[in-house]
């Protein structure tokens, strides 16, 4: 019974354009065979929440029998526990959620207690105060998402990668650090410690704390040969960051960004200031493996450059394990999720692309059909309906095998 007539499907599916293919994995089974699940998102117009939607809707949805119901905007814990209601009146059987609610999540726990749903935070971690709350509640079945170490690394290796193609004049564009993102904040946090190491940049205070600054920050080393300005602020929607960094470009010449999330709301702004300088300015984002920037990366600039020369991000089919999480309690089996009771807490690696070459390798990895790296035979393998012997060993180590060469391994080893 490991993988019944599902894998059937899905490879008749896949044989057929995607859009059909969602027609095929659905109309194969009755409506009452067909799980529906909703997905908390805190933008669905950003392009990180539009990757994890399409994999949902393009590719999960092809593989086995559930609907996805995706939330609108949601700007907090009141919002996510709003939809917890809706998604329930809809049918929703679970939530995966990406709305980055975490502070909340005990409440948000409880709403989904009393409107009996299941709940799995994805590409996302919890606090350990928070963990001791929920993690023996039935109705949480855990967390997947970068370790905040993971976190800080991506800002040191980013920052320490464009040291050694020989940055002197810094922009670095903190997003809503200063208005409470902690992953922000630690991005951030760690590319000031790798300036204060490596290059002897001089902090005026902490890094921790300077990296919550909510002012155009000028920095430089103790011979002024290294400058940085850390420019606040979120760019959507002409927000502070944008005014910021028009200030921080009025300052001097710039040959490098380094940005704890997206460029593409300012790659405008970086082109006209390389125009003005008459000079390469190199690029580099703590961002997602997103369709935007894949489009992005295949640009030039006026110099015959990509826009964009490094990201280090989270990518489409690393919400595989989430789903997985969900599927395994509606369908009776979450103890192949959870331990002696206890809600899972999994953890996965960040990606990172220093080319355009390497960039569409692993974006195929993260979208691709055949080639991907939670594909649906592989998350088949964790969940208790198609493998009998699927338990809590096998799913973390599937999810925490997240890193390129772990995905390239099953993606080809077959």
């Amino acid at each position: 019974m490991k993988k019944r007539i599902l894998s059937l499907m899905l490879s008749a599916a896949l044989i057929t354009t995607m859009p059909s293919a969602v027609m095929a994995a659905v109309e194969t089974y009755s409506d009452g065979e067909v799980h529906t699940i909703g997905v908390a998102v805190y933008d669905p117009d950003s392009a990180e929440m539009k990757m994890f939607s399409d994999y949902y809707r393009d590719y999960i949805q092809a593989g086995f029998p559930v609907k996805f119901i995706f939330s609108g905007k949601l700007s907090g814990a009141e919002d996510e526990m709003a939809f917890v209601k809706q998604a329930k009146e809809q049918g929703a059987e679970g939530i995966i959620s990406f709305a980055g609610n975490a502070a909340g999540l005990p409440d948000i726990i409880e709403a989904c207690e009393e409107n009996e749903l299941y709940y799995a935070l994805g590409s996302n971690s919890v606090s350990d105060e928070n963990y001791e709350i929920i993690k023996s509640n039935p109705w949480y079945m855990g967390s997947v998402g970068p370790k905040l170490e993971d976190v800080y690394e991506a800002g040191c290796d980013m920052t320490e990668f464009f040291l050694d193609k020989g940055a002197k004049n810094i922009v670095i564009m903190s997003g809503g650090a200063a208005s409470g993102n902690r992953l922000h904040q630690v991005r951030t946090w760690g590319m000031l410690n790798t300036l204060e190491e490596k290059v002897g940049l001089v902090l005026s205070e902490e890094a921790e704390e300077l990296s919550k600054t909510d002012k155009v920050t000028e920095l430089s080393d103790k011979d002024g040969k290294i400058k940085v300005t850390i420019c606040p602020g979120y760019t959507e929607n002409d927000g502070a960051g944008l005014a910021n960094l028009e200030t921080a470009f009025s300052k001097g010449d710039c040959d490098t960004l380094i940005s704890a999330f997206h460029v593409s709301s300012y790659l405008d702004k970086i082109a006209d200031k390389e125009k003005d300088q008459n000079s390469n300015i190199m690029v580099g984002a703590i961002d997602s493996f997103s369709e935007q920037n894949f489009e992005i990366f295949k640009e030039k600039d006026q110099f015959g450059n990509p826009p964009i020369d490094y990201v280090r991000g989270k990518y489409a089919s690393m919400a595989g394990p989430a789903f997985a999480m969900i599927y395994n309690a509606i369908t009776g089996t979450p103890d192949v999720v959870k331990e002696n009771g206890e809600a899972a807490r999994l953890y996965q690696k960040l990606w990172t692309a220093k080319t355009e070459k390497e960039y569409v390798e692993l974006y195929g990895y993260a979208t691709g059909i055949y080639e991907n790296a939670y594909s649906c035979d592989d998350l088949m393998e964790v969940i208790g309906q198609f493998t009998e012997d699927a338990d809590p060993e096998s799913f973390r180590e599937l999810t925490e095998a997240s890193d390129v060469e772990s995905a390239k391994e099953r993606i080809f080893d077959k």
